[in-house]
């Protein structure tokens, strides 16, 4: 009994807590928006070198997604946040991962999420144009009207498996945490590898040489400064819950600009159509008001103005009526 009893110690203890899987999961979202506001500020500051970002941030977000992923699932077998809070996956019969394990891993810790993210603008732009009454009675109007419909009921059953999944782990039933877990056949545990030689204690001990210098001290430093970084963001996350003013996972809300020499000649019409507003629409990165067709079809295209040539995304447009009423208060 006592050999029963301390088996079920050590399977207790090596069971990561619903809390933990949650958090690393939080951090993982993180990322996204984080490097968002740094994409955001070297475009906005930098057009000529960085304008790319503003176009093609979800695929450069991509690319160095991947790369992080990829180093931690190689060398931890877990991805950035899981190793964060020392958990690692390992296939549901306890083995270890192997590569077509890890190159799973890697598609639905990388792939999935950015085919989602473009799901979900693009629903977000049906969305707004469904609500201005701006889609067509014809079948890419249903179409939209339904891919908006399918969303919806997409969402609500995904949450309820995620929730079923959490309750079905609680009580014993299944050992995957989470349930894209669950479909590939494997599960989160506490990592109990041996931490590798510390880069940055011997740098500041003044006993690193160079000719000490190996893979797995580098590595060691590396990994110290995405976990640093990772704990910073958790922290501000934590402090913007705390503060209207400050949030992680929002763009910042750009103040309208002062007027410039090109207000007058586009006064009372839109910049685009040259034409009276239908609809007036305001780009808050500029202040130029626009219809709402104009400037949704442009922005879905170009993201930027097309006046001042500043970063904009089809959903940083707010009616005329919701802008003014908005900075009024």
């Amino acid at each position: 009994m006592s050999i029963n009893a301390a088996n079920f110690t050590q399977t207790v203890q090596n069971k990561p807590s619903i809390f933990e899987i949650i958090a690393q999961k939080s951090l993982n979202d993180t990322l996204y928006p984080a490097l968002q506001k740094v994409a955001l500020f070297l475009s906005t500051n930098f057009p000529k070198k960085f304008s790319f970002l503003n176009n093609y941030y979800d695929e450069t977000f991509l690319v160095l997604n991947g790369a992080l992923q990829l180093y931690y699932l190689k060398f931890y077998d877990s991805s950035f946040s899981e190793n964060f809070y020392g958990l690692k996956r390992i296939i549901l019969n306890g083995q270890g991962l192997r590569n077509y394990e890890r190159d799973l891993s890697l598609v639905l810790l990388v792939l999935v999420p950015y085919i989602k993210r473009k799901i979900e603008d693009k629903v977000q732009i049906y969305r707004i144009q469904n609500a201005e009454g701006s889609l067509r009675r014809d079948l890419a109007g249903w179409s939209k009207k339904t891919l908006i419909f399918s969303h919806a009921v997409f969402e609500l059953v995904w949450g309820l498996i995620h929730l079923y999944n959490f309750l079905q782990y609680m009580g014993g039933k299944t050992g995957s945490q989470l349930p894209l877990l669950k479909v590939i056949n494997m599960k989160l545990c506490y990592s109990n590898d041996l931490p590798p030689p510390s880069f940055w204690q011997a740098l500041f001990k003044g006993d690193l040489k160079l000719s000490d210098l190996n893979f797995q001290l580098v590595r060691s430093g590396v990994s110290s400064i995405l976990e640093i970084t990772a704990f910073f963001m958790q922290f501000l996350q934590t402090w913007s819950s705390h503060s209207p003013n400050l949030s992680l996972t929002e763009l910042p809300k750009v103040e309208t600009p002062p007027l410039d020499n090109k207000a007058k000649t586009y006064q009372g019409k839109c910049p685009i159509c040259l034409q009276a507003w239908s609809i007036p629409t305001v780009l808050p990165v500029s202040g130029y008001i626009f219809c709402f067709r104009c400037i949704l079809r442009y922005l879905s295209e170009n993201q930027k103005c097309p006046v001042t040539n500043l970063p904009a995304r089809p959903l940083d447009i707010v009616k005329k009526s919701c802008y003014i009423i908005a900075h009024s208060n």
